[in-house]
């Protein structure tokens, strides 16, 4: 006969229980720290355009998102529609320079200038100008001493009367340079001298007049004689003469006589 088994009783079935798909995390090592870099300037990330908004799933709310950093740009001006007159803008002012003080103009500085060119161009050309109605003596080198009729042109440059004119000669080193006869007038230009050609042993006189009994020296050699005198001299040559009176200071002249040449001097 048959038997029958009776089924295996069934285990009671247990609640779902949802299982993760993820296996559960381990312990979580601290993140790395970076080094802080040091801070720069760092242009604001460009904003991107706008587009279609990701599909996310219903019921899940979007992360709010910053609002991008506001940048003011100036505007350009915006010109004005067509048509439309505009009024035109003033022009900047310019302050008015102040009326000049009471100090030169630029006429007389340039005055001035030129007046300061005029005498250095006169002394390069060494043309003097005698106060008091003096002769104009011209042309005359760096150092050289004019003489007339044997004597030293005084410092006012006054000549002596002599209607028929001047014997005139010049020194340069204490040595006759050259010499001419100049008739009168107001200037005496020396380029019209002739050169001087040394002569050895070349004589002039030298004649002293004034008071009476006066010592006469001719450079460093005392002349024998007391004035009135006339005595023998050389010529080309400068020497001074010095002129001793009892009670009187010393007269001091420059002569210089032209070989064949009467050098007068008149002691007052």
């Amino acid at each position: 006969v048959p038997t029958r088994v009776a089924p295996m009783p069934q285990p009671p079935v247990r609640p779902s229980v949802a299982v993760p798909s993820v296996a559960p995390l381990g312990p979580v090592p601290p993140p790395s720290v970076a080094p802080v870099p040091p801070p720069t300037a760092v242009a604001p990330p460009p904003v991107a355009a706008a587009g279609p908004a990701p599909v996310r799933p219903s019921g899940e709310k979007a992360p709010p998102v910053p609002a991008p950093p506001v940048h003011v740009v100036p505007s350009a001006p915006q010109s004005p529609p067509p048509g439309v007159a505009v009024a035109a803008r003033p022009p900047p002012t310019v302050g008015t320079p102040s009326a000049p003080g009471p100090g030169l103009t630029p006429g007389q500085r340039k005055g001035l200038v030129v007046g300061g060119i005029a005498v250095v161009l006169a002394g390069l050309a060494l043309v003097f100008v005698m106060p008091g109605g003096g002769v104009e003596v011209r042309n005359a080198q760096a150092g050289e001493r004019v003489y007339v009729s044997g004597v030293l042109l005084a410092a006012d440059r006054s000549l002596p009367e002599d209607p028929g004119g001047w014997l005139v000669s010049t020194a340069v080193d204490g040595r006759l340079h050259r010499f001419g006869k100049v008739s009168k007038a107001e200037h005496i230009d020396l380029r019209t001298l002739a050169d001087a050609a040394p002569q050895a042993d070349a004589k002039g006189m030298l004649s002293v007049t004034g008071p009476a009994g006066c010592r006469v020296a001719l450079g460093s050699q005392v002349l024998e004689s007391a004035t009135p005198l006339v005595s023998p001299m050389p010529a080309g040559r400068e020497f001074e003469v010095r002129v001793t009176c009892g009670g009187k200071p010393d007269v001091v002249r420059w002569v210089m006589a032209v070989p064949g040449q009467s050098v007068a001097l008149d002691v007052p």
